[in-house]
């Protein structure tokens, strides 16, 4: 593509060195070999991509987009901030704008994994062809690519979204993070619909307080962003939001526009029952737990306003497993107890599920969690406040402790542990092994944290670790007798 029609509209400051350029690749990595491309100079948190031009020049790159001209004898486009140019020049290079698909994007502190994926998993199911963006991985179609960013950086979601036109996809589902609004990463996608599932403590590390927080969310139920908006009226800040929007608002709840009337819980899921525009309507599904309920309302309003028949979307409900990868999964296991694998890694999202697990006819609840390190250290008390006041028993173990040593992020959490139900120990394949040592019949064991991550975050790599693994080579280990199962 020629550089006259890539930056033709863009709003630039000025321009050095200009050649009429053909550009066949973009960048914001220096160290990506590109041919003919065209690279970004993002100033990050630590680092300047201005300082490292001459790597990507090394590497192909024939422009740049600064945000100060730098004594290079290459082409560069001058612009106020090289993210917005970039989620620009990203939707020009390849030609999303163009875009025929219907755009959903969920955002939220916890639910938009689930939500998403039950509108995918729905639309499917009914002969529809979508693709899905989330941290789970990426959705083409029935074709699964690995999972990155919640929301990638915007040359790999554009990129993406082409992938998805070019295979036919008519729907693109989007968990859109809080950092992708802040980023402006999806400043260049306009939404059918953006849905709202929750805002609760996350995040205080990037956007310093729950306003900032809040305003951010709030941010994408703008007419810029979207045409319409859902959002969950029982949550914090949701009537705000409603309120405040300058785009049509259709609200979720137990006093809203979509009624959730009554749920019945029961360890086979949960049966319940909604009004919308004064009808009654009943279902099932396996799903369970409240805030589950509270995702698969959002769903089911986001699909009716993309023109799908209701009685459709209830008949696929009832007649559906749906199993969200890392999220309340319940491991089919040859044990008296039941284990319950799931990513809730803020205080709401470890609340919810270990009262959902309350709320069923079990005998203890035994909870192996940790917390992130280098992210917000303030939620690290309250996790572990939650944690013991709804458990029977504890294990503060290691999540992702990145850069910080994993025994002085357990020290945070036991701060807010008042009781004398927990018990550290910070080698988490130790941790999981010893919880499943301790469970009793009828008990349930809650591993807390990493969800379906195949990962520990480890000094900057990523060593290969998965919960799901732990729990399976404990089970076989036992069969063979290799385990002191007291």
């Amino acid at each position: 593509m020629k550089l006259y029609d890539i930056i033709s509209n863009l709003k630039f400051i000025g321009i050095k060195n200009y050649q009429e350029l053909d550009i066949d690749a973009l960048t914001c990595d220096s160290k990506e070999k590109t041919n003919n491309g065209i690279y970004f100079c993002i100033k990050g948190l630590n680092r300047d991509g201005h300082n490292f031009a001459n790597d990507a020049i090394a590497n192909g790159a024939i422009c740049l987009v600064v945000e100060k001209f730098i004594d290079l004898p290459v082409t560069q486009i001058l612009v106020e901030n090289a993210r917005v140019a970039m989620s620009y020049i990203s939707s020009v290079f390849y030609e999303t704008y163009k875009s025929k698909m219907k755009f959903v994007g969920i955002t939220g502190t916890n639910g938009k994994t689930t939500t998403t994926y039950l509108i995918r998993e729905i639309l499917t199911k009914l002969g529809k062809s979508v693709g899905l963006i989330g941290t789970e991985g990426v959705y083409i179609n029935h074709l699964l690519l690995p999972a990155m960013l919640t929301t990638p950086d915007p040359i790999i979601l554009h990129k993406l979204i082409k992938d998805m036109d070019n295979n036919g996809c008519e729907y693109c589902v989007m968990e859109v993070s809080a950092h992708a609004i802040a980023l402006n990463k999806i400043d260049n996608i306009y939404y059918d619909i953006v849905g709202l599932t929750n805002i609760t403590k996350d995040h205080l590390d990037f956007f310093m307080n729950m306003d900032n927080y809040m305003k951010c969310k709030a941010s994408l139920f703008d007419y810029k962003h979207a045409k319409m908006g859902i959002i969950n009226t029982d949550v914090k800040y949701g009537k705000e939001i409603a309120k405040k929007s300058n785009i049509e608002i259709q609200t979720v709840g137990k006093d809203a526009d979509f009624k959730l009337i009554e749920s019945n819980k029961g360890l086979t899921g949960t049966d319940f029952k909604f009004e919308y525009r004064d009808k009654t309507y009943k279902t099932h599904t396996n799903l369970i737990g409240e805030y589950n309920i509270s995702n698969m309302m959002m769903a089911i309003s986001c699909l009716i306003n993309l023109g799908i028949d209701i009685k459709d979307i209830i008949d696929t409900i009832n007649t559906s497993e749906f199993v969200v990868p890392g999220r309340f999964n319940v491991l089919t296991l040859d044990t008296n107890y039941n284990v319950i694998i799931d990513y809730a890694h803020t205080p709401d999202g470890i609340k919810n599920v270990l009262t959902a697990i309350r709320n069923l006819p079990i005998s203890r609840i035994i909870t192996v969690f940790g917390c992130g390190g280098n992210r917000d250290k303030t939620k690290r008390p309250e996790m572990g406040e939650v944690a013991t006041s709804l458990s029977d028993f504890v294990i503060v173990t290691s999540d992702n402790p990145r850069f910080e040593n994993p025994e002085l992020i357990i020290d945070d959490i036991m701060t807010g542990i008042k009781t004398n139900n927990a018990y550290r120990i910070e080698n988490r394949k130790k941790a999981i092994e010893y919880a499943l040592t301790i469970a009793k019949e009828n008990d349930v064991v809650a591993i807390l944290g990493k969800g379906a991550e195949n990962y520990q975050d480890i000094n900057g790599v990523k060593i290969p670790y998965n919960d799901y693994e732990v729990v399976d080579n404990f089970m076989k280990n036992l069969k063979k007798g290799e385990v002191n199962y007291d």
